[in-house]
C-alpha cells in the first residue's frame, strides 16, 4: 500500500519541470476538492517543496472535512463513468481478434485496482451466454470492491456486438 504520509501527493518531473502535485478527493467523489503544485525551484529543492505540500496536503484535509485519509480511494477506477455503457463501473464488452486464426471473440470484462495494481478477468459471451458472462463479470467486480449493484440487467447489446454474433452465429439472449 502507498504511503499514507504521501497520500493525495504526486511527484512530477518533466525535462522543464519539477514539483509536487496535491490533490484531494472526498471518498466516492470523482472531482478534486483542492489542487495545488509546489515547484522545487520556487521552493528550494525537492525535499522542502515536499514538506510544503504535505502541510498543504494536511490543511485542505481539515478545511475539507476528510476524517482518515489514509484510506480514501483515488476515484477514477471505482467512480462511474458517463461513457459507461453496462450500467456497472469496471465491467465492459471487450473484443479479441484470435491471431492465428483471424477469429473474434467477445467477452464481459471487469477491472480492478487492488493495492494499486490493475486486475482484469473476462468471461466468454460465446461459453456462458451473454447474461451469464454479464452476471459473472459483475460478480467479480462486487468481490473484489464492494461495490454495490446499480442495475439487475445487463444492457442491449450494442451494434458491434450484435454483428459479432451475426458472423458467428451465436443466439444473443439476455438470459
Amino acid at each position: 500500500m502507498k504511503d499514507s504520509t504521501h497520500r493525495f501527493i504526486t511527484r512530477m518531473d518533466y525535462p522543464r519541470a519539477h514539483c509536487w502535485m496535491v490533490r484531494i478527493y472526498k471518498k466516492g467523489n470523482r472531482k478534486s476538492l483542492a489542487v495545488k503544485s509546489f515547484s522545487d525551484e520556487k521552493l528550494g529543492g525537492k525535499e522542502q517543496a515536499l514538506q510544503e505540500a504535505i502541510q498543504w496536503r494536511d490543511a485542505q484535509i481539515k478545511i475539507n472535512g476528510i476524517i482518515d485519509h489514509r484510506f480514501v480511494e483515488a476515484p477514477a477506477a471505482h467512480c462511474f463513468n458517463a461513457r459507461n455503457t453496462s450500467g456497472v463501473t469496471g465491467v465492459s464488452v471487450d473484443y479479441r481478434i484470435n491471431a492465428k486464426s483471424g477469429v473474434t471473440h467477445a467477452y464481459w470484462l471487469a477491472k480492478v485496482v487492488v493495492a494499486g495494481k490493475a486486475k482484469t478477468k473476462s468471461w466468454s459471451i460465446r461459453r456462458h451466454g451473454y447474461k451469464k458472462a454479464w452476471e459473472l463479470a459483475v460478480a467479480f467486480r462486487i468481490k473484489m470492491t464492494n461495490q454495490s449493484l446499480t442495475t439487475q440487467e445487463p444492457p442491449k447489446s450494442n451494434h458491434k456486438l450484435l454483428r459479432w454474433a451475426a458472423e458467428n452465429q451465436i443466439q444473443l439472449s439476455r438470459e
